[in-house]
């Protein structure tokens, strides 16, 4: 089976949605659909460090703010590339800290996972936290 994998977004609740969205990821392939993000919220299931978290909500599920969106799809090397990196996530250096504004947060681990993996994608202007500086 190929490998694809996700951008997902969806807007924050109550007044937020108007200023904010949270990324994720989403990888399918032969092991099955798993969801990797960043969560406010320690160790609070699925697989988890710290704020990092494999499989918390289901892959379509939205943050409470509004419908989840696709943003980008990968396939191919670009695919086995970000999956490679999602497998690794916990090098992510801010799994156990987690700030709202201005980082890190999902959208810092999003943009994260992108660099890491050498890919070049822009995530939208309500993704606060994209630019908090990673080393």
């Amino acid at each position: 089976m190929a490998v694809t994998v996700e951008l997902r977004y969806a807007s924050l609740p109550s007044l937020l949605r108007f200023v904010a969205v949270h990324y994720w990821f989403v990888v399918t392939d032969e092991s099955g659909c798993h969801r990797w993000e960043i969560w406010q919220t320690k160790n609070a299931g699925g697989r988890s460090v710290g704020h990092l978290h494999c499989d918390l909500k289901l892959p379509d599920a939205n943050v409470g703010g509004g419908p989840t969106r696709v943003a980008a799809v990968w396939t191919g090397e670009a695919a086995l590339k970000l999956k490679e990196v999602l497998e690794k996530a916990e090098s992510y250096p801010f799994c156990h800290k987690y700030w709202y504004w201005p980082g890190p947060n999902s959208n810092t681990f999003a943009a994260w996972v992108l660099r890491q993996a050498g890919i070049r994608h822009a995530l939208g202007p309500m993704a606060l936290g994209k630019r908090y500086p990673v080393a």
